[in-house]
Order: structure tokens, then sequence, then C-alpha cells
């Protein structure tokens, strides 16, 4: 039987390469179905040297496992990573350290959310007018009711609760496609976050039904009526 994760692993390993150049790999490591992310570089002369992306503590809320949903991120860090080595003459380990300074200066704490979202309408809208058009019909509205939900009192701390109080304020009716789109926009807005240096409390859960909800039958709803009237 053919692993399902060939493919986003394989996926991963050739982006990796595309940007950071041939010696560099990754792979997961460790006993037990979660594994650690592991970067390794080898360099001209033959010798290697590996790094554990992420907390080395799976107890850790900001653990970065090796799965699928983690590519973005493990995509990104490694770019930073190696430009931070070529640019500033930097050893594997030393860059590692200087990027995940810069993460959490830049982005740990109080999150810049209006940067990342600025940067998430570029990342839309990249394909010129047809992406500006998409952008202005289906994300802007969601993305800037998102960002006050963010930005407002008590402050939000994971993408969980982002998507609750945007159904709440905002939903429609349960399992309406309009309802449905919205989440699916946030969501992506939070993933997109994840991937670009915010910490892993903000990624929305893999199963967003339970903000999409379901449509209710209209024969249920004229069997409740029914009833009503009845009792």
């Amino acid at each position: 039987m053919v692993d399902k994760s060939a493919k986003w692993i394989t996926s991963l390993r050739e982006d990796i390469r595309k940007a950071c150049g041939d010696g560099w790999m990754v792979r997961g490591i460790g006993n037990g179905h979660v594994q650690k992310v592991q970067l390794t570089v080898r360099f001209e002369d033959g010798k290697r040297s590996s790094i554990v992306l992420g907390p080395k503590a799976k107890s850790d809320p900001d653990f970065i496992p090796w799965v699928g949903t983690s590519t973005g991120w493990i995509l990104n860090i490694s770019k930073d990573i190696s430009f931070t080595m070529k640019s500033k003459s930097k050893d594997l380990a030393e860059a590692y350290e200087l990027v995940k300074q810069k993460r959490q200066s830049g982005l740990s704490g109080k999150l810049d959310w209006e940067k990342l979202s600025t940067k998430f309408k570029i990342h839309k809208t990249s394909n010129g007018n047809k992406g500006t058009r998409v952008w202005n019909r289906n994300y802007r509205t969601t993305i800037d009711r998102t960002l006050l939900i963010i930005s407002s009192e008590p402050p939000m701390s994971s993408g969980h609760s982002v998507l609750k109080t945007l159904v709440e304020r905002h939903g429609g009716k349960p399992g309406s496609a309009s309802r449905r789109l919205r989440v699916q926009y946030a969501a992506e807005f939070l993933r997109f976050a994840f991937r670009n240096g915010a910490s892993k409390s903000w990624l929305p859960p893999k199963d967003l039904k339970i903000f999409i909800g379901e449509k209710v039958a209209i024969n249920q709803v004229r069997e409740d009526e029914r009833i009503l009237k009845s009792s």
C-alpha cells in the first residue's frame, strides 16, 4: 500500500531544494505517531549539519509535528534560515537562532495582524486583475471582520475563538453557502498567519463543520411547527 503522506513529503522536499539548494533536506524523526521535524544541510565538502525545527518537547503548545499541515511553516522557516546563512555568513544552528529571535520579536506576543493581512492580500492578488476582483468580492469583508475580532477585548488567543466569534457576529444561517465561505476564508487567513510566524494556537481546527453548521431540512421544520401547534 502506498503511503498517503509520501505526496506532501515529496512536494515539500522539492520546494525546499528549489528555494534553498540541493543539499537541503527535511524528514520526521523520533518514536511514535507524532514526529519532530529535522532540517539537514549537506555542504559542498560533504559535511552535514542538522537541527530540530520548533520546540523539541511534544508537550509544548507550539510544537511543530511532521505532518502535512506543517508544510507551509517548514518551507517558510527553511527559506528564512537559508537567507540568513548566506547574508550573515552563519552556520545552520546560528542562523536558526537569529531567525527565531527575529520571529519572536516581530510576531510573538502582540502579533502584527495588519502586516499579516497585507501580506495575505498580496499573496491572493498576485495574479493580477483577476486576483484583485476575487479579493474584493470574496475575501475583503471577511478578513476585515476577522481583524476586528482579533483586536477586540478581551483579546483572542486562538483560531478556534476567532472563528467562533465570527459566526456569532456574522455567520448567517447554519449550513448556508455564505456562512461556509466566511468560515473558509477566515480559516485560510489563519493558516497563512501560522505559516508566516504566528504561533500554532492560531491554526483553525481541521474540521470546520462545528462553525459552518448544517442546514435544517424544510420537512423537519414543518414537523417541528406541527408538534408545537398541537402541544
